[in-house]
């Protein structure tokens, strides 16, 4: 039931995230199963859909929400796990009645009683056709492909030691889950390592998630110091500024994620100076040497670790981000001392996001990182360094 009521939420508007926070167990296996249920519908909602119309002989969309969400559930346990098929089937109807469509459990029993799997082709990419297009169209079909497919798995977690890496390495190796190192004090986790905040080390500040992209994206930041982030929360690439020594003072507009951003940087314990500030109403008193500028996107570089955000894009987002982007990064430039440098990141591929933005801006390219097409579990970033001459 909680993965059902999980979706309706999705669909609703909620992120997977706060729809899991409201609906799955606090702990234990069931809510594993639970996440693993919704993330595993999110990202292979094409092929189900295919199958669902096929079998109900009428358009997914046509249904009601909550009736959809229980087939596509009990499909997804049909076909992808190993759920027993009548106990997937028993299961589906009782969610319907428990979460007010019971009226549709004939319905649901003859539709999943009908046999139909996922099909070959294009819907086996879980992905909407005009993201298809664009991806092939740009890298090629055999590399956009290969992405897609890997974004039908779980992505990876890691985390980042805020100053002591090998006792954070030790310290997981104690309780049995040794961790893989991926960079300069930058961990992979173990698959179902159980919740974060079980895990050793976090209340005690030494170290918090963020994925290797982000890290990189951050690092191009040379050392000075002194550096401002702009859009900072959650705050994950402050701290790694503050823990390479710089004095961070970082900023947002939104509110409820400076809550969040706040709390990080209490249980780490490393020195930011936090405000609240519109970078698109304009710049804010004052200059630094440094810069950091990740600005909000599509997030279209994280549809492995978020796939409800694959079905809220359109073509038109990426283009209206764009154009908020170029804003934002020139209202930020103007905080950057003579000689200074800003980094320009995104948490997207797309070009008119990423090198197009920068290219704006007009200064000098220092460096650029980019990690698009990885199938390695990590998220994709697209982010350059440019100095003020």
């Amino acid at each position: 039931m909680a993965a059902a009521q999980s979706l309706c939420a999705v669909e609703a508007g909620d992120n997977a995230d706060q729809a899991l926070a409201t609906f799955a167990p606090a702990d234990g296996a069931d809510r594993a199963a639970v996440w693993n249920l919704v993330l595993g519908v999110l990202r292979r909602r094409s092929a189900l859909d295919a199958a669902i119309a096929t079998a109900a002989k009428r358009a997914p969309w046509t249904l009601d929400a909550p009736v959809l969400a229980v087939l596509r559930v009990a499909l997804y346990e049909l076909t992808f796990t190993r759920t027993p098929p009548h106990a997937a089937v028993d299961q589906a109807v009782e969610t319907a009645r428990a979460i007010g469509v019971g009226h549709a459990a004939g319905f649901i029993n003859a539709v999943l009683r009908r046999g139909v799997v996922p099909t070959e082709g294009d819907v086996t990419l879980g992905f909407p056709e005009w993201i298809i297009a664009r991806w092939r169209s740009r890298v090629g079909a055999v590399r956009a492909d290969a992405f897609m497919r890997a974004c039908t798995e779980p992505a990876d977690v890691h985390i980042v030691a805020k100053e002591d890496p090998a006792g954070v390495a030790a310290s997981f190796q104690k309780a049995g889950q040794p961790l893989v190192p991926v960079g300069e004090g930058v961990f992979r986790l173990p698959p179902r390592s159980g919740r974060i905040d079980h895990l050793p080390g976090f209340a005690e500040g030494q170290w918090w998630v963020m994925d290797p992209a982000a890290v990189a994206a951050a690092d191009l930041v040379p050392a000075v110091a002194a550096v401002l982030d702009t859009c900072a929360a959650p705050g994950g690439k402050s701290l790694r500024l503050a823990s390479r020594g710089m004095q961070v003072t970082a900023t947002d507009v939104d509110a409820t994620r400076m809550v969040r951003f706040e709390q990080n940087r209490a249980r780490v314990g490393l020195g930011v100076e936090a405000r609240r500030h519109d970078w698109m109403n304009g710049p804010m008193a004052g200059a630094w040497p440094a810069v950091l500028v990740d600005a909000p996107c599509t997030a279209l570089g994280l549809v492995r670790r978020h796939p409800e955000l694959r079905w809220r894009r359109t073509e038109a987002d990426v283009h209206t981000a764009a154009k908020r982007q170029c804003l934002l990064l020139r209202h930020a430039a103007e905080a950057v001392l003579p000689g200074g440098c800003i980094v320009y990141a995104v948490c997207s591929p797309e070009p008119e996001e990423g090198p197009e933005v920068a290219a704006s801006l007009g200064w000098p390219v220092e460096e650029v990182f980019s990690n698009e097409g990885n199938l390695a579990g990590a998220d994709v970033f697209w982010a350059c360094r440019m100095r003020k001459t």
